[in-house]
């Protein structure tokens, strides 16, 4: 599969001529039109906060096509018809040739330290892993994870408990731009034992992963 990074969270997934895309957010839309992200044939949502679902963005990616608009139950209600596909959680499905698995997670703490809303993360054909802005969870072993590596209660430390956790051997850093941190820094300190491989991608960028 080719991963391909745009701002804050998006990821773009491409297989055998089929492409999802995974929260398309307000800080695209800030750098990209919908034209640069096109074609599609499905749109993941793992939560309702703007820089992770813009409902103009998703309207624009949409267009006439009809593709399924995939979401947990809290962004259903918040995107309301924009969504055609409302999933819970340890939910398996598959879009655009894609076999998906649907797991819930903790959204990061707020700035206040109330609770996140309902966080959604998606396993891809049972190697990849974006878990949207959670940092926490069980009974899961990827090869590769996105992990978000700065936000209201992200620190280093879990960083590195939640890329152990799922037992990966690649990482993508994601979510370092609203909430400001150098994905650099965290490819050195990870990096350091040999245990994880970092790929930094910068916006537009891409890698294949197995």
């Amino acid at each position: 599969m080719k991963v391909t990074k745009y701002p804050q969270s998006c990821l773009l997934i491409e297989r055998d001529n089929k492409r999802i895309i995974i929260d398309p957010g307000s800080l695209v839309t800030g750098k990209y039109k919908a034209t640069d992200l096109l074609p599609l044939d499905a749109i993941l949502i793992t939560h309702e906060h703007p820089d992770h679902a813009d409902p103009s963005l998703i309207i624009a990616l949409v267009g006439q096509a009809g593709i399924p608009v995939v979401a947990n139950e809290s962004a259903t209600k918040m995107l309301g018809n924009l969504v055609n596909k409302t999933i819970s959680d340890n939910e398996e499905f598959e879009v655009a040739g894609f076999k998906i698995k649907a797991r819930d997670l903790p959204h990061c703490a707020m700035v206040d330290g109330s609770p996140g809303p309902q966080n959604t993360g998606y396993v891809i054909e049972s190697t990849f892993f974006h878990p949207g802005d959670g940092i926490k969870i069980s009974d899961l072993t990827v090869q590769t994870t996105a992990v978000p590596i700065a936000g209201p209660d992200i620190s280093p430390r879990d960083v590195h408990e939640f890329i152990e956790s799922v037992g990966c051997n690649t990482v993508i850093p994601i979510h370092y731009e609203y909430f400001p941190a150098d994905p650099n820094f965290y490819k050195r300190l990870l990096s350091s034992d040999g245990k994880f491989d970092v790929i930094v991608l910068n916006n537009g960028e891409s890698t294949e992963i197995k």
